[in-house]
């Protein structure tokens, strides 16, 4: 099996400037082996470049009228205004690519000691991951992450010593499925659980601490914004 039989569980396609100083930032900076090219390797107008079975393919950039083929006309006409919207367009406005690997901090002083000029050190998100940023030469965004095990529930605070990589929530927070209860079923637990069963509180006084309490939590803050 060829390695373009592979599936990958993450595959992107991004259009380039300049292929030749991509294909060097991909594999000589960020790690990424080349494993397919066309034509070929040496002067490639697309090539697969993985890292860790993640696909970033990239594509030489050319004009709209050079976006031409004679035997896929569709496809040509959406290269045409594919290439058109490249010329005029800040290249991936909006968007984030994430990266998994499996040390962050070891690969930041990987790269970093190659010349890549990240955009920040690593640092823990409240979302289960730590990751740095880092652009490529035509301005594309990535998130480059590892998984991290949290030490308190996202939601309420309450210690997590069996979490999971990447785990936000402890199990008093989640359904039968992992997801997130609705606020108002935190809420009640938060109250009756926690600040009347073990602060020993009023219900009245037990519903204010667990409406400023919950205010603080990562999962809660947009809530509380809005409120």
């Amino acid at each position: 099996m060829s390695d373009c039989d592979q599936n990958y569980p993450n595959s992107i396609m991004l259009t380039c400037r300049d292929m030749k100083a991509t294909a060097d930032f991909y594999c000589g900076k960020l790690g990424f082996e080349m494993k397919e090219a066309w034509p070929d390797k040496q002067n490639p107008m697309w090539a697969n470049l993985v890292l860790h079975k993640q696909s970033v393919m990239i594509g030489a950039a050319m004009t709209p009228d050079a976006a031409t083929c004679e035997h896929d006309p569709e496809g040509a006409e959406t290269m045409k205004e594919v290439m058109a919207e490249f010329e005029t367009s800040t290249p991936g406005a909006g968007v984030f690519f994430y990266l998994m690997v499996p040390d962050v901090d070891a690969y930041y002083a990987e790269v970093t000691a190659r010349g890549v000029k990240a955009q920040s050190a690593p640092k823990n998100q409240f979302y289960g991951l730590r990751d740095f940023p880092v652009r490529d030469p035509d301005g594309y965004r990535y998130q480059i992450y590892s998984p991290i095990t949290m030490e308190s529930c996202q939601s309420c605070a309450m210690p997590m010593t069996d979490a999971k990589p990447g785990q936000m929530y402890c199990q008093y927070c989640t359904d039968e499925d992992g997801q997130l209860r609705p606020y108002e079923q935190v809420f009640e637990g938060t109250v009756t659980g926690y600040f009347m069963g073990m602060q020993k509180m009023e219900r009245a006084e037990a519903e204010a601490a667990a409406r400023e309490h919950l205010a603080k939590m990562p999962a809660w803050i947009s809530r509380a914004v809005e409120a």
